[in-house]
């Protein structure tokens, strides 16, 4: 006859029940236990703690007693047990069985032994549920400190357990135990309940800033569950609180006095100590925004001081500055449209006055391209218009004056003789007549009073060849004739027959010689 085994249980607190059934036949007392995360230290302390009690000393020597006069009963029952035979019906083959026999008094009933077994298994998950209970209040929580004598009372709670279970009154044992876990789960809902009153009181004084306050309600917290990483997070940002408190107040005075570079720049530290200060964002927005309005009053202030100083391109620099600042902002907008004015209006002045300049020293190209820069900015300026009008006018006449100048043989012809003398009465009334148009303007007058007058000029030919001048026409053949001619230059053209044509180009001037035209040159 062999014992039964008991099954192997995780190491969790045991209880008066396991130790009375190992004396007996029955299985000891198996809690069904979830699946913990709780260390073996709180668990082995626990046991050790029961197990140092005097009642259960007691109890445990007893047991002992029993365990051993069990033992030498069953030892002697077994010497005088029959063995129990199988017949079979075919061969009538008796076989004595090698396995020990149950003794009368363990067989049950199969009805009875299901229940039984169900209610030693709802016993052991009550007792499951209060060991669960039991280590998470001395794993988590610093029970000793202010519930002691509720988990004591719980203990003793389960012992009657215990007691129950042990006579196999298993709806009693299942009774005791659940008020036993009930006692633990209601002493840890008190206990969480009063952690978390505490700890939110202490967030409350934290966001307050109040140090002292928090510093209170975070050791009522720490008494009920130390080791919780929210008080312990908590615990952290309170002891930080003098610091930040210090910095804030740096932080206010530096904007006081309207540094606020500085000011963020403590700011920044604040929220590397706690990021959650009440109040730190909004006190880094308004310290930004006050900032970017500084700038942009100094931006704007530079800006027209550079716009008085007439230094165009870095007050236009600055304005646009402050608009990759602030895109929309009305001053600077103003202050760019009156850079665009005022400079339109310095260069227009500036280019007028170059071009005036360069009128007066008989420099007709540079002052047009001075006109040219002021239509560039709108090409319906009148003065630059006209101004470049006038030039262009200056450089025309002191062209064709040039021309009549070195050329004066072409005033023979009437036409250009006319128009030589408009020309000579428009310089006149020039307004920028320097010394070289003046000169020119006197040689083209001497010239044409020279070439005003006709000159009589004579012409001798052998009455046999036909004779043709330019701006006159055919003459016809003669011996001899005198022409009133005007001075200028002329082409004589002399045709004979048998003879090769001749031409003769002549300058009529007063005082002329007599001019001999014959075709001597026969064709062969």
């Amino acid at each position: 006859m062999s014992k039964a085994t008991a099954p192997r249980t995780p190491k969790v607190r045991m209880y008066l029940s396991e130790f009375a059934l190992s004396t007996a036949p029955r299985s000891p007392i198996t809690p069904t236990i979830p699946p913990l995360s709780q260390g073996k230290k709180a668990q082995d302390q626990g046991a050790n703690a029961f197990y140092e009690q005097p009642g259960v000393k007691i109890v445990a020597a007893s047991l002992g007693i029993l365990l051993l006069l069990v033992v030498f009963i069953l030892w002697l029952g077994s010497l005088f047990e029959p063995q129990v035979q199988d017949t079979t019906t075919t061969n009538q083959v008796t076989t004595t069985t090698s396995e020990e026999t149950l003794p009368v008094a363990s067989v049950e009933a199969p009805f009875s032994t299901l229940s039984l077994a169900q209610a030693k298994e709802a016993a052991q998950s009550e007792l499951g549920r209060f060991v669960e209970l039991q280590i998470r209040l001395e794993d988590e929580f610093n029970v000793q400190a202010w519930g002691e004598q509720s988990i004591v009372t719980a203990k003793d709670q389960a012992l009657i357990g215990d007691n129950h279970f042990i006579q196999d009154d298993f709806e009693q044992a299942i009774n005791a135990y659940k008020a036993a876990a009930d006692q633990l789960a209601k002493l840890l809902r008190e206990a969480e309940q009063e952690f978390a009153k505490h700890l939110e009181s202490a967030m409350e004084h934290v966001l307050s800033l109040d140090q002292v306050a928090a510093g209170v309600e975070l050791a009522a917290a720490k008494i009920i569950k130390p080791q919780d990483p929210e008080l312990l997070a908590l615990s952290l940002r309170a002891a930080q609180l003098p610091q930040i408190k210090d910095l804030l107040l740096q932080a206010r005075n530096l904007e006081l006095t309207e540094k606020y570079a500085a000011a963020l720049s403590v700011y920044a530290k604040v929220k590397q100590l706690d990021g959650q200060t009440p109040g730190l964002e909004q006190n880094i927005t308004a310290a930004k925004n006050a900032e970017e309005k500084q700038t942009i009053r100094k931006l704007l202030g530079q800006g027209f001081k550079y716009l008085e100083q007439k230094d165009f391109d870095n007050a236009r620099d600055t304005f646009n500055k402050t608009l990759q600042t602030h895109a929309t902002n009305a001053i600077a907008l103003a202050g760019l449209e009156q850079v665009s004015q005022r400079n339109d209006v310095a260069i227009i002045l500036n280019n007028e006055r170059i071009a005036k300049e360069h009128l007066a020293n008989e420099q007709w190209s540079q002052a047009v391209t001075a006109y040219d820069a002021i239509l560039t900015l709108d090409d319906n300026i009148q003065l630059a218009k006209n101004g470049k009008q006038l030039a262009q006018a200056h450089a025309r006449t002191e062209k064709v004056l040039t021309r009549i100048s070195t050329q004066p043989s072409k005033l023979s012809d009437a036409n250009l003789f006319a128009q030589a003398n408009e020309l000579l009465e428009e310089a006149q009334t020039l307004k920028y007549k320097g010394p070289r148009l003046n000169a020119l303007i006197d040689s083209v007058s001497q010239t044409l009073t020279l070439y005003r007058d006709p000159v009589l000029v004579t012409l001798l030919s052998d009455n046999f060849t036909e004779i043709v001048l330019s701006n006159i026409g055919k003459l016809g053949v003669f011996q001899s004739k005198v022409l009133s001619l005007r001075p200028g230059e002329y082409t004589i053209r002399g045709s004979a027959s048998g003879c090769r044509d001749i031409f003769l180009t002549v300058t009529v001037l007063p005082g002329i010689e007599p001019i001999e035209v014959l075709c001597r040159e026969t064709i062969r």
